[in-house]
C-alpha cells in the first residue's frame, strides 16, 4: 500500500514552490487594483481607528463583503506597523499556499504521497492560483476554506467515530466560509458537492454523521455572529445583503452588472487551469471512467467537486468567470495522476527513477521561477493603472498634513456604488489609499461650493480635471500644485482620466449666487 502522508520534505517542496510563485514581487509587482484597494483601505482605517467589527471606507461602513480579508490584513498591519501592498496581499498568498497543501493532503490520502506531492506542486503553479493568490481579495481565502472543508468531508467519511476532529473541522469550515466572500455563498457550493456525493454513492453512514446538532451550532455561530452584531448596529445592512442575493438570482439584476452566458465557465476553466489543462483533461477522462463504475470512491468526489459548483453558479444571473476557481482543485489532482502515469512510462522506457525525479524537480523549479520572476519584472511594466496611482501618491506627499482634500467627480465618471450609508465612488478606496490621507468627495463644483470642506477662507486641495478650472476660479484663487499624466479611457478618445491637484483659497464662496452656476 503506498505511503499516504506527505511528510516534512514533500511539504517543504510545496511551500517552497508557493513561495516562488506567490511571493516574488508580491508588493512591488504592481499597484493595487480597485477591488484590492477596498480591502487595503478598510484595513488601514481599521488599524487607525482601533475598531475591529465593521470595515469602513472614508469612515463610512463598507458592508458589501464580509470582513475576513480585512481582518487578516488589519491584524498583519498591526504587527508590521503599516498596510502596504505586501501586507495587503500576504493573506491571499498564505491562503494560496495552504490551498496547495490541502489539495496535496487530499491526493496523498487517496492516491499516495507521490501523487499528493505532484498535486500540491501543480496547484501552486496553476494560473488561477498565481493570479488570485497575488490579489488582496477574498477569492483565494474562500477557495482555501472550500478546499479544506471538502477535505474534511472526505476524511470524515472514513472516520469510524463520527465525533472525531475531521467532523468538527467540516462544520467549522462551513461556517467560516460566510466570513470570506458572501454570507452563504461558500456554504452553498460545498453543500452542492456533499449532496451529489451522498446521492451518487448512496452513503447513508456519512449522512448520519452530518446529523450533528453541535456541529451545526458551531457552523451557525461562526457564520451568523458577525452579521447579527452588524444588524443590531445597522439594521439597513440586512436589506443590502438581501439585495445582493436577490439580484444575483433575479432575471434582471439592478445592483450588479451581470447576465453573461452560462457557457463562459467552460473557457474560464480551461484557461485558468493553464499550463496544466491538457494533462488535467487526460486525467479527468480516466477519472470519469473510474467514477462511473462501483465503488467510484474518490473519483466521484472529484467529479462532484468539479461539476456541481459550476452548474450551481451557471444558474445565477450574475456570472463571472473567476467564480469557477472554487471547482478547480480536482483539476490539479487529475494533472498529478497524469504526471505520475507519465513518470511510469518513462521508467518503462529505461529512465532511472532518479532521472525521472530530477526532470520533475527541474521542470517545476523552472516553472516556479518563471512565474515569480515574471510577476516581479514584468508586472510594473504592464501595470497601466500604476501611472495614475503613482500620481496620487506624489500628490498626497505635496500637501500639508492638515490640508483638507476634495476628490471632485462629475457625470463623466462611473456611477458610484449605492449603499445604505450613501453612495461610494468606485475608485474612492484606491484614491484614499494612495493619497494616504482623509478626503471628502463632491459631484461637481456646485456641490463643492454648497459644502466646502473647510470653514471660512481656509485653503483646501482639490483633485479635478482641467475642465473644472473655470468653475473652481469662481470659488477663489486657484493654484495648480501638481499635474497628472495624460491618460485616455479605452472607451473614449477624450483624456477623461487626466487629473491635476489644485489648491483653492476661497474668496467669494459666501457671496456666490446660484445664478452664477447657470
Amino acid at each position: 500500500m503506498p505511503e499516504t502522508r506527505l511528510g516534512a520534505a514533500r511539504l517543504a517542496w510545496i511551500v517552497g514552490m508557493a513561495a516562488l510563485t506567490l511571493g516574488l514581487g508580491l508588493g512591488g509587482g504592481r499597484y493595487l487594483t480597485y477591488h484590492e484597494a477596498f480591502v487595503a483601505q478598510a484595513s488601514r482605517e481599521m488599524v487607525a481607528s482601533g475598531r475591529g467589527l465593521i470595515p469602513t471606507i472614508g469612515d463610512r461602513p463598507w458592508l458589501e463583503k464580509p470582513p475576513l480579508a480585512v481582518w487578516l490584513v488589519a491584524l498583519l498591519g498591526r504587527v508590521t506597523g503599516e498596510v502596504d501592498e505586501v501586507v495587503a496581499r500576504a493573506p491571499s498568498a498564505v491562503a494560496g499556499t495552504l490551498l496547495a497543501v490541502g489539495v496535496a493532503t487530499l491526493a496523498a490520502g487517496r492516491f499516495g504521497a507521490s501523487v499528493g506531492l505532484l498535486a500540491g506542486l501543480v496547484q501552486a503553479t496553476t494560473l488561477w492560483t498565481v493570479l488570485r493568490g497575488r490579489l488582496a481579495e477574498a477569492d483565494m481565502l474562500l477557495a482555501c476554506l472550500v478546499t479544506w472543508t471538502v477535505l474534511a468531508f472526505d476524511r470524515m467519511r472514513d472516520e469510524a467515530d463520527g465525533s472525531r476532529p475531521w467532523r468538527w473541522a467540516f462544520f467549522a469550515g462551513l461556517g467560516l466560509t460566510a466570513l470570506a466572500k458572501g454570507i452563504g455563498f461558500g456554504a452553498v457550493l460545498i453543500a452542492a458537492v456533499v449532496v451529489v456525493v451522498l446521492v451518487w454513492e448512496r452513503d447513508r453512514a456519512t449522512l448520519r454523521k452530518l446529523v450533528f446538532l453541535k456541529g451545526w451550532g458551531v457552523a451557525g455561530a461562526l457564520a451568523l455572529t458577525w452579521p447579527i452584531l452588524v444588524i443590531v448596529r445597522y439594521p439597513t445592512a440586512l436589506g443590502l445583503w438581501t439585495l445582493h442575493i436577490a439580484d444575483r438570482l433575479a432575471a434582471r439584476p439592478e445592483h450588479f452588472a451581470g447576465g453573461s452566458p452560462w457557457w463562459q465557465y467552460g473557457p474560464a476553466l480551461l484557461g485558468q487551469a493553464l499550463p496544466w489543462t491538457p494533462l488535467a483533461l487526460v486525467g479527468a477522462w480516466r477519472s470519469l471512467r473510474r467514477a462511473v463504475d462501483p465503488p467510484g470512491g474518490t473519483d466521484r468526489l472529484l467529479w462532484a467537486w468539479a461539476v456541481a459548483p459550476v452548474v450551481l453558479l451557471s444558474l445565477a444571473t450574475v456570472k463571472n468567470g473567476h467564480y469557477a476557481i472554487y471547482a478547480l482543485p480536482p483539476w490539479s489532482v487529475w494533472t498529478a495522476l497524469s504526471l505520475a502515469r507519465l513518470g511510469s512510462r518513462l521508467r518503462a522506457r529505461g529512465w532511472a527513477p532518479e532521472q525521472v525525479r530530477l526532470a520533475a524537480r527541474a521542470g517545476f523549479a523552472g516553472l516556479g521561477l518563471a512565474c515569480g520572476l515574471g510577476f516581479a519584472w514584468l508586472g510594473p511594466w504592464l501595470d497601466h493603472r500604476g501611472v495614475e496611482w503613482a500620481f496620487y501618491e506624489a500628490a498626497g506627499q505635496t500637501l500639508r498634513v492638515d490640508e483638507p482634500l476634495v476628490l471632485l467627480y462629475d457625470d463623466w465618471d462611473r456611477d458610484p456604488y449605492p449603499t445604505p450609508f450613501g453612495p461610494v465612488p468606485h475608485d474612492l478606496a484606491v484614491r484614499l489609499y494612495y493619497f494616504d490621507r482623509p478626503a471628502c468627495w463632491r459631484t461637481g463644483v456646485e456641490a463643492l461650493a454648497a459644502r466646502p470642506p473647510a470653514p471660512g477662507p481656509e485653503a483646501f486641495a482639490v483633485l479635478g480635471r482641467d475642465r473644472d478650472l473655470p468653475a473652481l476660479r469662481r470659488l477663489g484663487r486657484v493654484e495648480t500644485v501638481l499635474e497628472g499624466p495624460r491618460l485616455r479611457s479605452r472607451a473614449s478618445r477624450v483624456d477623461d482620466r487626466t487629473f491635476a491637484l489644485y489648491r483653492v483659497t476661497p474668496e467669494v464662496v459666501a457671496t456666490l449666487d446660484t445664478d452664477d452656476w447657470q
